[in-house]
C-alpha cells in the first residue's frame, strides 16, 4: 500500500548578490503572497521545463534589472527545506552571485533595497532561513 503525503512542496530559487563586501537585501512588498515586509534575497518559483540557473537569472533581472552580463556565479549553495504552514514545504535552491553594479531598479515585489555588510545582518527581520544563507555568502567573499 502506498502512503500519500499531504504535504505540498514547491521548488524555489533564491539568489544573493554580493558587491564590494556587501550583500543585497530586498524588503518584500504587501503585494506578495507570503512573508510581506520581511527582508529577503531574489526569489522565484520554478516553472515546468526550466533549469535552476536560468530561473535565478530571470528573477534577478525581473526584480532588480541587473543583467546576467553584470553577474558572476560565485557559488551554488546546498539546497534547504523550509516547512511553511502545516502542509507546505519549500525546497530552496540558493545561488550566490557577484555583481559588477550596485544599481538596482525594483519591481512591484519589493518596496526597498539595501546593500549591507556582515555586522548589519542581525538588524533585519528576514524570511525563514535567509540569515543563515547570508552568513554562508559572507564567508565566501
Amino acid at each position: 500500500m502506498k502512503i500519500q503525503s499531504k504535504n505540498k512542496s514547491s521548488l524555489i530559487v533564491t539568489s544573493v548578490l554580493g558587491n564590494d563586501k556587501k550583500i543585497l537585501i530586498l524588503n518584500r512588498s504587501l503585494s506578495t503572497k507570503t512573508l510581506q515586509n520581511k527582508w529577503a534575497g531574489i526569489s522565484g518559483y520554478m516553472e515546468p521545463s526550466e533549469d535552476l540557473l536560468s530561473r535565478a537569472l530571470l528573477e534577478i533581472y525581473e526584480e532588480t534589472k541587473i543583467d546576467k552580463h553584470q553577474l558572476i556565479l560565485h557559488k551554488i549553495l546546498d539546497q534547504i527545506s523550509i516547512y511553511f504552514e502545516p502542509d507546505t514545504i519549500f525546497l530552496i535552491q540558493p545561488f550566490y552571485f557577484l555583481s559588477s553594479t550596485q544599481k538596482v531598479i525594483l519591481n512591484w515585489e519589493h518596496t526597498e533595497y539595501r546593500w549591507i555588510g556582515l555586522p548589519d545582518v542581525d538588524k533585519y527581520e528576514f524570511v525563514p532561513r535567509f540569515k543563515e544563507i547570508l552568513k554562508i555568502c559572507f564567508g565566501r567573499f
